[in-house]
């Protein structure tokens, strides 16, 4: 029986190692291919020459014209959107007496602060106006940004609850990574429909434009940033308890901040000066990959889950993180 047992370990491992070369063979493809086709596309838009400040040597924001009506609808649909995360978070504190998930949701709209540091390095200015209506929310290093910025990531709390709701169902380490696949296909989409409308414009020397106006560089700050803050809401949940959990106002703009800081670096090097093609997507391409190995990080060090083990999944018996608080009932998650 002993070695009845043995045997069937080692073939145990022996197919674990054989799934784990298939996969490593599958992703390094992929990877491959996605590298191939982003240079192949971006090659044939051509590569067209940036003008740059004579006296700083940045390409200079351009000065565009502040559009009343698209302003005023995009803050108007971002702020219903961010009322339906707002609406979620007040029905789970309802239902279990957690605050938390409503604190998530609200603290999108606090990104807007360190959004104008990003815009600054990364080259994207927002059309304002000191007159007309919604056409200036605040002021930071010299930039007016309109209130549908703050409308936009108020929006955007809504998938910060989504993504502290997988985490609260327990699902398997593939559907994170499914999940953030998922944010960054959603992403070009929502994106890309916002720049025709012209309430923002990307300018300088933008590595990986894919599809039309968005360079992709841009879509793993985002996701990962608001993902880090929700792993970190999920790991800490019973310090956030209560009144504590206020503190999201801070945790998940700084959690954003921290991603932006990690993996955008390569880009705003290549935004802000009129590099060749190829050294501005290599950058580009950097960052993606910077990104996927925080992502990664966050999913070893906050969740404490080997990002290789694909079918890792916590029990949904017993207290993960030893937390007796659990944020949603379990009854009614959506395991993954």
């Amino acid at each position: 029986m002993a070695t009845a047992t043995g045997a069937q370990m080692g073939a145990h491992r022996n197919s674990v190692r054989s799934l784990d070369k298939t996969s490593k063979i599958w992703l390094g493809s992929a990877a491959t291919v996605f590298v191939v086709v982003c240079l192949l596309i971006t090659g044939l838009k051509g590569h067209h020459a940036v003008a740059l400040d004579p006296r700083y040597g940045t390409p200079p924001p351009p000065d565009l014209p502040y559009s009343v009506g698209n302003n005023v609808g995009c803050t108007i649909v971002m702020t219903l959107i961010g009322l339906v995360g707002v609406a979620l978070g007040i029905y789970q504190w309802i239902r279990t007496r957690s605050v938390l998930p409503l604190m998530i949701a609200l603290s999108g709209a606090v990104i807007c602060i360190p959004e104008v540091f990003f815009d600054v390095m990364g080259a994207v200015y927002f059309p304002w106006s000191a007159t007309q209506p919604l056409g200036n929310a605040y002021e930071i290093l010299g930039r007016h940004m309109p209130w549908w910025i703050v409308a936009g990531w108020f929006g955007y709390g809504v998938f910060s609850y989504f993504m502290f709701s997988v985490l609260a169902a327990k699902p398997k380490t593939r559907t994170l990574w499914l999940m953030l696949l998922g944010a960054a296909v959603g992403d070009v989409v929502f994106e890309e429909i916002l720049l025709k409308f012209g309430v923002y414009h990307y300018y300088g020397n933008q590595p990986l434009i894919i599809v039309s106006q968005l360079p992709w560089w841009w879509i793993p700050c985002n996701s990962i940033g608001v993902f880090l803050a929700a792993a970190l809401a999920y790991r800490f949940r019973s310090a956030l308890h209560g009144w504590r959990s206020l503190l999201m106002f801070i945790i998940t703009p700084l959690s954003v901040t921290t991603v932006y800081g990690a993996i955008a670096l390569p880009s705003w090097i290549a935004v802000n000066r009129d590099y060749p093609w190829l050294p501005t997507q290599l950058l580009g391409l950097a960052t993606i990959g910077l990104g996927i190995a925080v992502f990664a990080l966050i999913l070893r060090l906050v969740l404490d889950r080997n990002p290789a083990d694909l079918n890792y999944a916590p029990s949904t018996q017993t207290a993960e993180f030893n937390d007796p608080f659990p944020p949603l009932d379990q009854r009614t998650a959506t395991t993954g």
